[in-house]
């Protein structure tokens, strides 16, 4: 019963598609009304298209799309960067028109596609924006067990953006004390009549129950949405809360459709993006070796270091030196999230602008990782994490990447429930892992980039509020389908992507 989730991307681009049709249509009715009828737009098809394009991608790169993880504080400031994106196809209908003089749109007639298209583009996404309170999605939650009841507690006191949590249904519970009580689910399609309920959620554990799945399966034929509480978090969230994550959604995240992806057009679209980048980065990439040079000449520009790759093979990773040579003379440490004092002066500005990455784009073009997907880690912080987080060796089923859906949502972390926060993204991108994702994915990064790092995270998370630590760590690591042999203990001071 995951079928009706749809995917980041899926949403991304029926907005964007939205945005595109607004912008189309507003200069086609500027040419009408310009000229009294639609005159000489075989010559005008290119720039329009051409700023359509600029402003959707520029929309995106700025995080308009994404109101869900990237929203911002007030409209005023999502108002103020639609205005930069609406600029910027402005200017690039411009340069198309200087291009060719046949393609150069007048004054006149830019003038009114401006008027036409501007004020739809902020009504539509003042509407996006404030959608999750103007019409939540609402739900009903079947709960009975003790289990159940605490993740319901659990979703009232945390429901996701967009969500309005009505009540709880019952299986045999009969309970008309409680206010949040509607009913037995027995009397689904009249609750649904009364509440004006939208979905009904229900844990994956319920689904084993005959009763309850036969009655999902009627409703589901009659029309109305069944789905399980993940998968819900998952249209509404972009990430799996870990505590909801089964074998059984593992087994189902993989889909036929996605083979070919991963066989063959994934490996031509990391060694096709490799490379152009590598022609692209190579003036920031020397740039990058005279500042480790200058601040750090004791030590070799480049450095290797073990990671752990796909089906827990290792690999030798490469990067420009942003620390000291005896950065880790007391043995292996995690970076810290604040001033590293380890960093040298100038190392610091090539961690934040991930200039000292450029050089995986080679590990890239050998087949030991690919352009999107969980970073990799070293075996020894592998090994500690795998014991204390459930399904972390998932992340190793997929080639580990430059970039990843978790490394553009989340920012640097600093313990282990950070670690366990860019877990539950890395598993959503496992499942809706594929062409337009990992696209959206590099769009994602250019902005990561350029803002010099994702800030501090503040959004509230669906979470269980566990408090994970390293009590376990001298455990035998667990053989979750990765042979990882155990490393002596080592002193862990904070985590942070490294």
């Amino acid at each position: 019963m995951h079928s009706s989730n749809r995917g980041h991307w899926t949403n991304i681009g029926i907005r964007a598609l939205r945005d595109v049709s607004v912008f189309i249509g507003a200069y086609l009715l500027a040419n009408y009304v310009r000229f009294t009828e639609l005159w000489r737009i075989e010559d005008y098809v290119a720039p329009i298209l051409a700023g359509a394009v600029a402003l959707s991608a520029s929309m995106y790169v700025l995080g308009l799309y994404s109101v869900e993880s990237q929203r911002r504080s007030s409209f005023l400031i999502h108002s103020i960067l639609l205005t930069f994106a609406f600029l910027i196809s402005f200017m690039i209908i411009t340069l198309v028109g200087y291009m060719s003089f046949d393609l150069r749109i007048g004054r006149g007639f830019m003038a009114l596609g401006c008027l036409f298209s501007y004020p739809v583009l902020l009504v539509g996404h003042w509407l996006m924006y404030h959608k999750h309170r103007i019409s939540p999605e609402r739900v009903a939650f079947v709960a009975e067990s003790p289990e159940e009841l605490e993740e319901y507690r659990l979703m009232r006191s945390m429901c996701p953006p967009g969500v309005h949590l009505v009540g709880r249904i019952g299986i045999d519970d009969d309970n008309d004390t409680q206010n949040d009580f509607l009913g037995r689910l027995r009397n689904a399609r009249r609750l649904i009549r009364v509440h004006k309920l939208d979905r009904i959620v229900f844990t994956e554990q319920r689904v084993e129950d005959e009763k309850a799945r036969n009655e999902f399966r009627r409703l589901r034929y009659l029309g109305f949405s069944c789905n399980s509480l993940i998968s819900v978090c998952e249209r509404h969230l972009n990430y799996v809360p870990l505590h909801l994550v089964t074998m059984n959604w593992l087994l189902q995240s993989e889909s036929v459709s996605r083979s070919f992806y991963f066989s063959k057009l994934k490996r031509f679209f990391d060694i096709t993006t490799s490379l152009i980048l590598l022609v692209v980065l190579a003036p920031f990439l020397l740039m990058g070796m005279a500042i480790v040079r200058f601040f750090s000449p004791e030590g070799s520009v480049f450095f290797r270091q073990e990671r752990v790759g796909r089906f827990g093979k290792r690999f030798q990773i490469y990067k420009l030196r942003s620390m000291r040579i005896d950065a880790e003379k007391g043995g292996a440490v995690w970076s810290s999230v604040s001033a590293d004092p380890r960093v040298f002066p100038g190392g610091a500005f090539l961690r934040r602008y991930r200039i000292d990455e450029i050089p995986q784009l080679l590990n890239v073009l050998r087949g030991e990782m690919s352009f999107v997907g969980p970073r990799p880690e070293r075996p020894e912080f592998v090994a500690k994490l795998s014991r204390v987080l459930p399904h972390y060796q998932e992340r190793h089923m997929l080639q580990p990447g430059l970039t990843g859906w978790a490394q553009v949502c989340y920012p640097y972390g600093a313990s282990i429930n950070d670690a366990k926060c860019k877990l539950e993204y890395d598993l959503y991108y496992l499942k809706h892992a594929g062409l337009l994702f990992d696209s959206l994915i590099l769009l994602d990064t250019v902005r990561v980039v350029l803002g010099g790092g994702l800030k501090t995270h503040t959004q509230q998370r669906y979470t269980t509020g566990i408090d994970f630590d390293l009590d376990g760590a001298d455990a035998e690591p667990q053989a979750d389908g990765v042979d990882l042999p155990p490393r002596p203990a080592s002193e862990i001071r904070g985590l942070a992507e490294v």
